[in-house]
């Protein structure tokens, strides 16, 4: 909600302050006292309320109240004293016109907010230790700046793409992919600490906006890596509340073994391979035994089960473990987007009935990281099996912007969206992007071969999932499909129908 202020506009959602469209740099402290005069309007406030509303459990003294009511004046224009009145022996009156608090979206117009690349940290190749628990920094920070609703993150995948370029000109590369800031940082290793430099530097002029030198214990790599998330946004936005950091990093490990296995079977179950999702499952059960209290670890545990069990193919004791495995997950981290993704996830895969719940899940991890690429997919991928094409089209190209080198099972969720609007040639072209396919992504294929009408293509398809699951009928691949609408799961039937899919056995 945008609230306006005298001359200048408070946005409770964002926590900025504008003044004739641009931004007020604000203290935090300031920020918070406006949010609670502005949500207690036509109320004398006395001194013991705002002190305790502002610097709840801290013993601070009434100088900074009126150094903060002083700024806070300054910042809104209000140094007539006519908004924010002190009332003798009592405390403040916030006493704005009546039209005042009417919300005022549409008189700023929008930003783009800067986007922020962050590259992983060079570290001594021979330091196996140390090259993951910076990757996992890495990826912490990037997680952390995603929760500021003014700061957007270009994913992992792609920053870690883009320092593949570091031979070529990193900065125009950066540009390319619309990165307007890179973070980049180096590491040395010393026997109990780690020494990091961080720096940011904007893309286009190459001017350097912040940078500094962290020497630090190696078991507080935690403490690191919500302090360069912090100095990051500082950099960018100077009126972010260090409490939205607070709670957008997830509760940290207990240990930085716990960690490490956590952050090796995430990285296992992103990859491809033979028995990659056991072993990503067995580094799951590792932290957890390490580390109880980790919902994330908890979560992906729960990930890789389905995955394991094949995702919507899953058996339903499968699902429902995974689903109470989420649900505890979010107990331990409740304000942990990726746990409420997860969850979403599972959910899904169960079937129709959990469509209402799953959708609750998926905004919720959307609202607390809003630029969380993945999170942007899978709710692109979803809307598009709830019948909404365009919009599930326009979330999932929202998602490959935001994250321009993303793993493939983008073209696979993108492709759903696509059928779904009948662009049959479209779901060819991204399906075959994928380096390897499964039997259900041949299935789609040989579906929409014939479905435009190349009956010869689509019998090749259809061999080709067949020989990869001679078991998978046109009634099994019907029956695992979550797509709600009737029509659309007919076109499937006969499109594959139409590829032979049931005849194709090689």
């Amino acid at each position: 909600m945008a609230l306006r202020i005298g001359g200048a506009v408070l946005d409770l959602d964002r926590g900025t302050l504008r003044r004739d469209g641009e931004i007020v740099p604000v203290r935090p402290k300031t920020l918070e006292l406006l949010a609670y005069l502005t949500r207690n309007p036509g109320r004398v406030l006395s001194k013991e309320e705002l002190l305790q509303a502002v610097w709840p459990g801290i013993i601070v003294s009434e100088d900074s109240l009126t150094q903060s009511i002083h700024d806070a004046r300054k910042s809104i224009g209000d140094e007539a004293q006519t908004l924010i009145r002190t009332v003798p022996r009592r405390g403040y009156l916030f006493q704005p016109p009546e039209t005042t608090l009417e919300p005022a979206a549409a008189a700023t117009p929008a930003r783009a907010e800067p986007l922020v690349a962050v590259l992983p940290f060079r570290v001594d190749p021979a330091d196996a230790t140390a090259k993951a628990l910076f990757d996992g920094a890495v990826e912490e920070i990037a997680n952390a700046l995603s929760y500021f609703k003014t700061v957007a993150v270009l994913a992992r995948h792609s920053a870690f793409a883009l320092a593949e370029h570091s031979s070529e000109d990193i900065r125009a590369t950066a540009e390319r992919l619309g990165a307007d800031y890179i973070a980049e940082g180096s590491v040395e290793s010393a026997a109990a600490d780690y020494s990091a430099r961080v720096v940011l530097t904007e893309t286009a002029s190459g001017r350097r906006v912040w940078g500094q030198s962290f020497t630090f214990a190696k078991g507080e790599i935690f403490t690191f890596q919500t302090m360069v998330a912090q100095r990051i946004v500082t950099a960018l936005v100077a009126n972010i509340e260090s409490a939205v950091m607070r709670r957008g990093l997830p509760a940290p490990a207990a240990n930085v073994e716990a960690y490490l296995h956590f952050l090796r079977g995430k990285e296992l179950l992103r990859s491809y391979g033979e028995g990659v999702n056991q072993e990503a499952r067995a580094h799951f059960l590792k932290a957890i035994e390490l580390d109880p209290g980790s919902g994330l670890a908890h979560a992906y545990l729960a990930l890789a089960d389905v995955i394991i069990g094949g995702c919507a193919g899953a058996p339903r004791a499968v699902l429902d473990q995974a689903r109470d495995r989420a649900l505890h997950a979010i107990a331990l981290c409740p304000d942990e987007a990726r746990c409420h993704r997860i969850l979403a996830l599972t959910l899904l895969y169960r079937g129709h009935d959990e469509y209402d719940a799953a959708e609750k899940h998926f905004a919720r991890a959307l609202d607390l990281n809003p630029y969380d690429a993945d999170t942007l997919a899978q709710i692109g991928h979803f809307r598009a099996l709830r019948g909404d094409g365009e919009a599930g089209l326009a979330l999932l190209d929202k998602a490959i912007q935001l994250n321009p080198m993303h793993p493939g099972w983008y073209y696979a969720d993108r492709a759903a969206a696509l059928f779904v609007l009948g662009r049959y040639r479209d779901v060819v072209a991204s399906l075959s992007c994928l380096p390897r396919k499964s039997a259900w992504q041949w299935a789609w294929l040989a579906a929409c071969h014939a479905l435009e009408g190349d009956a010869e293509t689509a019998r090749a398809c259809a061999r080709q999932g067949r020989a990869l699951e001679p078991g998978l009928t046109v009634k099994d691949f019907l029956a695992d499909l979550r797509m709600k609408r009737t029509e659309d799961r007919e076109r499937m039937r006969l499109g594959l129908q139409r590829a032979g899919w049931d005849d194709a056995l090689p």
